[in-house]
Parts: C-alpha cells; sequence; structure tokens
C-alpha cells in the first residue's frame, strides 16, 4: 500500500512525515472498518426479506414499499448530509448517523405491519446516507489525487467485504436462531464500530497539527478553475458550496451516470436473494450464501478498477468505468439465461459482481472526490449518491411490479439497458481527469 507512504515533500523532516505516514494508516483503517459495519445494518433486512414475506403472508409488491421508503429516505440523507460534512465535519454528522442506524435495527424486529417497518427502515435510510459522502470528506482531506485510484482500489473493498460478511452473518443468524437475531446482533455489532470510529478518525490533518495534503504531497497537482473547485479558498455557507458543486457539469454527468449504475447494484443487493428462493428454489440460508459470490467478485473488481484507473489512464477513472460496464450488460444478458446453472451461474453472478462494484467505486467515490476536491468533496459525494440512490430507490417499487407483469426476463433486459445508458454518458468523460 505504497499510496499510504508517498514521497514527501522535501521541506518535511522527518519525524513530521512519520507523524503523517501513522495517521494515514490510522484514518484509513478506521474508515474501512466504518464503512463495512454499516452493511450489519443494512444488507441483513435484504437476507431476512424472504422469510418475513413467508411468515406475514406477504407479497413482493407489499416488502417493495419496505424497500423504497429505506432508499426514498436514503437518497434525500444524501443531499443534506453532503453538504452538513462539509459545513460541519464528518466526525459529528457520521456518529449521529450510526446512532439512529443501531436504535432503528433495535426497533426493527418488533414490526409486525408494513407502515411500522417501513418507517423504521426510512430512519435507518436516513441514518445510513451520513456514511458515504462523509466517509469521502475524510478520505479526501487526507489523500491526493494522484493516490486516489489505488487508495480507492483498497478502501473501496470496504462494501465488498463488508457486504459479503453482512450477508453470511445474516444468513447464519437465520438459519441458527431466526430473522430478529439478523437485526438485534449486527445492531450491536455496528455499535462497537462505532466506537472504534470515535476512537480512531479526526477529520483532517490539521486537526492533529499536521499540514493539509495538498501541501504535504510533492506530487499535488496545480489547483484549476473552471469545472473544478479550487482548494486555495475557503467558502462560507453551506449554500457557497452546494451552488459551486452544481456548476460542475462532471458532478452532473457523475450522479446521472450513477442513476442508472445503482438501480442495477440495489436491485441485485434486494432481490437476488428473493430470486434465488422464489424462482430458482433455493433455501433461505443457501441463497443468502450464493448471494455472497456477488461482493466477493465486488471486491476483486473495485481492486482491479482502481489501480487500472491510476496506472493505464493517469488517474482518468471514465475509460476504466467504460470498459467494465461493457461486461456488466454481457454479463447480466448471460446470468437471465443460466442463473439456476451449478457452474455458469456462479460464473456470471461474480462477472456481474466484478462489473459492477469497479465503475460503482470509481463513480461515487474516487471521481467524487477528484472533481469534489477538498472543500466540496462532501457534497459531491452526497450529489452524485443522492442522485444514484433516486434510482437505487426504485429497486423497490419498480422491480417489483416488472417482475410481477412481465417477469424476471424483463428484470434482467431492463437492467441491461440502463447498464447501457450508464456507459453512453461515461464515454462524454473519458478525457476528463480531476484535481486536490
Amino acid at each position: 500500500m505504497n499510496f499510504i507512504a508517498p514521497s514527501a515533500s522535501p521541506a518535511f523532516d522527518t519525524r513530521l512525515h512519520a507523524a503523517f505516514l501513522h495517521w494515514r494508516y490510522r484514518i484509513f483503517g478506521v474508515m474501512w472498518l466504518l464503512y463495512a459495519g454499516y452493511y450489519l445494518c443494512r444488507k441483513n433486512y435484504s437476507v431476512a426479506q424472504p422469510v418475513f414475506m413467508e411468515e406475514f403472508g406477504w407479497s413482493g409488491q407489499d416488502v417493495g414499499v419496505i424497500i423504497s421508503s429505506y432508499l426514498t429516505m436514503y437518497a434525500l440523507g444524501q443531499f443534506i448530509s453532503g453538504p452538513l460534512g462539509d459545513r460541519f465535519g464528518a466526525r459529528r454528522i457520521i456518529t449521529v448517523g450510526l446512532l439512529l442506524s443501531v436504535a432503528a435495527n433495535l426497533l426493527f424486529p418488533f414490526s409486525s405491519s408494513i407502515l411500522s417497518m417501513a418507517v423504521m427502515m426510512g430512519v435507518n435510510g436516513i441514518a445510513q446516507s451520513t456514511g458515504w459522502p462523509n466517509s469521502m470528506k475524510t478520505m479526501s482531506n487526507w489523500f491526493s489525487l494522484n493516490e486516489r485510484g489505488r487508495m480507492m482500489a483498497w478502501w473501496g473493498t470496504n462494501y465488498q467485504v463488508g457486504d459479503l460478511v453482512a450477508t453470511g452473518f445474516a444468513a447464519f443468524l437465520i438459519g441458527s436462531a431466526s430473522w430478529r437475531e439478523a437485526f438485534w446482533i449486527p445492531a450491536i455489532g455496528l455499535g462497537i464500530v462505532g466506537g472504534v470510529f470515535l476512537w480512531g478518525q479526526r477529520n483532517r490533518p490539521e486537526d492533529v497539527g499536521l499540514p493539509g495534503i495538498a501541501e504535504y504531497s510533492e506530487n499535488a497537482p496545480t489547483v484549476e478553475r473552471g469545472d473544478r473547485l479550487a482548494v486555495a479558498e475557503t467558502p462560507h455557507s453551506v449554500k457557497e458550496i452546494v451552488v459551486e458543486v452544481l456548476r460542475n457539469k462532471f458532478i452532473w454527468n457523475l450522479g446521472l451516470s450513477y442513476f442508472f449504475l445503482k438501480l442495477v447494484r440495489y436491485t441485485f443487493l434486494f432481490w437476488l436473494s428473493t430470486y434465488l428462493v422464489q424462482v430458482i428454489g433455493f433455501q433461505p440460508d443457501s441463497a443468502g450464501y450464493m448471494s455472497s459470490i456477488y461482493p466477493f467478485a465486488g471486491f476483486l473488481g473495485t481492486v482491479a478498477a482502481g489501480y487500472a484507473s491510476d496506472k493505464f489512464f493517469s488517474a482518468r477513472r471514465a475509460p476504466v468505468s467504460v470498459i467494465m460496464l461493457a461486461s456488466l450488460a454481457a454479463s447480466i444478458y448471460g446470468y437471465s439465461l443460466y442463473a439456476g446453472h451449478a457452474i455458469l451461474g456462479p460464473v456470471f453472478l461474480g462477472v456481474i459482481g466484478f462489473s459492477t462494484f469497479g465503475p460503482d467505486t470509481l463513480i461515487s467515490a474516487t471521481a467524487a472526490m477528484d472533481f469534489g476536491a477538498r472543500r466540496g468533496s462532501s457534497s459531491a459525494a452526497g450529489f452524485i449518491n443522492g442522485i444514484g440512490s433516486i434510482g437505487a430507490a426504485l429497486s423497490g417499487v419498480l422491480i417489483a411490479w416488472i417482475s410481477s407483469e412481465l417477469g424476471w426476463s424483463a428484470v434482467f433486459h431492463f437492467l441491461m439497458a440502463i447498464t447501457a445508458a450508464c456507459l453512453v454518458l461515461q464515454t462524454f468523460m473519458w478525457n476528463a481527469k480531476g484535481t486536490n
């Protein structure tokens, strides 16, 4: 992980360099654990969903309301928590979100109606929305432009590993206890992760007496104006930050691209276990384990995408996204034909995960930091993720309607079409490059 220990400016002495290195390792590890931990109280729902659907006699359209409640509030929360993180600091906003998410998951198993579950998942959606934009705020303060592709290649594996562990853990709890324990116990786990976060996180190097990242890194590129946000000036209000972000044409492209891509990702996140149980014939715990292939392959895709964008495309993110999106469209088609095949089904599912999470991290994280720069990175990430989460919210009711009215074959063709739309948008950013 040589991106954590770059060649520092010769103006800094050995002790200062060692201190910076210590804090970068600490921030990287703590923030990685934090966002992986969020999935304990996020992915448990989709694994438990087919179980309580059977217990309460609910249809796909019934639970689609619950999913959409979570995703709608998650999307709205992104637009709010991003600017708040830029204004008040990531540490405060994330702490509030962690407390709310733990509380929502502790209370969820006591619900027995669509309305009460939708309310609890809505609260959880708002809480979870504090994580991503404020994590991007923290990481952009500690890592410079030319390090971000490689840094995010590894840091971005948190939500694949988090998804993988949370899925397997929830499946284990359901198989050995009940679906209710799949909410209570992960909530305790997230609370522990929150304690580690409070111990180890600091918003920026200046908070511990170190120079800012642009000053520290000898490779920091010159800050440009125009489509990029300058680092040198500090805005005085949330409004100024938001206006500056929204004037950036690349942020709009990334947001629209992520609208389509996140709809694809969340369709697999929330519906894959249900599809495997109801259509392919898996048992609920087996479906949960099979679903783990998706984030596991996504881990590899994230690492490959980050390194490729830095090494082969000089910190340009779009070329890698375009290549992987083409692979995603093809693999979705293959999975629609062979989902039940003992070998080809898992293979195609793995390629889908690999080809989804690579561009997902590049668009929502690395490019958000690149084009939002330090002072607007949380707002940029919040806006991009917010637009993307509107698409993700559609994966609840929309996918429920398509699957019930037109069949799952139509769902897969729909996912191929929106993947193609994302690919076209990213081609317009082929030569675009961000800044510190």
